[in-house]
């Protein structure tokens, strides 16, 4: 049985009571950033959906159904995902629209689980409405979207949506103390610099980045002092390159929030001093020019092929210098 991280457990319960009373809708929207484990809900939900013989809430785990579903070989659930990394096209779509028509082959529920549905492309998106709208009987769809990400309005309509949001401190803490040997004020920068999301700050504390962070805007440090972008260079990881990268833009956004009196909402709580030295060497429109160069690098090297990684960074960091320190 699949065992529900505790902050989805509330959703899960308003959800699956609905189905026991009949008033369970065909089509869920569950949208969650990454790092809150809503793939974990989804599953259990598809579970619970094909599952002949439920206990309440829970799939029997031993029905036909059940085993079928735990061997991955259930033909009447249909998990759709972005192949090869790219997006959710019209041809998987229509496979699926046909397939959604036919009568169950298990003479139960139909589950078609769409894995990312912010990937689906406007034409995959147009194709799926008429079957969101007018489902067979027993055919039910789960949708998972990233929080951030948009969907064609005409979905929404179509849909029962479920808004996962991080867990109160207290929650995340409690759970990672259970994952990890890590001292509290540890586990509490990790939440803080992944803005709540506990699998991003277990994965975070697990590889030991929470020392590499500190080293690296340290680094930056001596580079605001020097000016010398070669010198930096060496410190990008291109492994972590994009959390590096959000690392500095806490590091800037909370200087600027320094600079302007604002105490609410710290990311970088466990370097406050440096922060605050920093942010007085500066004015608040060159913090937030600053905050604006370093988004940019990070929003061209997420969409880039990593070919000419080094050229972006390199004239990000000369941005800051000419426009920021010394502008």
């Amino acid at each position: 049985m699949i065992a529900l991280y505790p902050w989805l457990t509330p959703v899960y319960q308003k959800i699956t009571q609905a189905f026991e009373e009949a008033l369970g809708h065909h089509a869920l929207l569950i949208r969650a950033d990454e790092g809150l484990g809503a793939e974990q809900l989804c599953t259990l939900l598809a579970r619970r959906l094909m599952c002949l013989t439920p206990k309440g809430a829970e799939p029997c785990g031993e029905c036909h159904a059940c085993h079928l579903m735990q061997a991955n070989s259930h033909p009447d659930f249909q998990p759709i995902a972005p192949i090869e990394n790219k997006d959710i096209g019209v041809d998987q779509i229509r496979a699926m629209n046909e397939q959604a028509n036919q009568h169950a082959q298990q003479n139960g529920n139909k589950v078609i689980y769409i894995e990312q549905a912010h990937r689906l492309t406007e034409a995959a998106a147009n194709a799926i409405l008429k079957t969101l709208e007018e489902p067979r009987p027993n055919t039910y769809f789960i949708l998972h979207s990233d929080m951030q990400k948009a969907l064609l309005p005409t979905i929404y309509s179509r849909c029962q949506v479920w808004n996962i949001l991080p867990p109160e401190t207290n929650t995340a803490v409690y759970w990672l103390q259970a994952q990890t040997s890590v001292e509290t004020p540890e586990i509490l920068t990790a939440l803080f610099v992944n803005y709540g999301r506990p699998l991003l700050a277990l994965a975070m504390l697990e590889q030991h980045l929470p020392e590499q962070r500190r080293e690296f805007l340290r680094q930056f440090w001596l580079f605001y002092r020097r000016r010398s972008p070669l010198e930096l260079l060496p410190f990008f990881n291109k492994e972590i390159l994009l959390q590096q990268l959000d690392w500095l833009s806490a590091f800037l956004t909370d200087s600027l929030k320094n600079k302007l009196n604002i105490r609410e909402n710290w990311i970088c709580r466990d370097i406050e001093r440096g922060v605050i030295q920093f942010s007085q060497g500066l004015s608040a429109p060159a913090l937030l020019k600053a905050t604006q160069i370093v988004g940019k690098v990070r929003s061209d090297l997420a969409t880039n092929n990593a070919l000419n990684q080094e050229l972006i960074l390199l004239d990000g960091l000369t941005r800051l210098i000419t426009e920021v320190f010394e502008g």
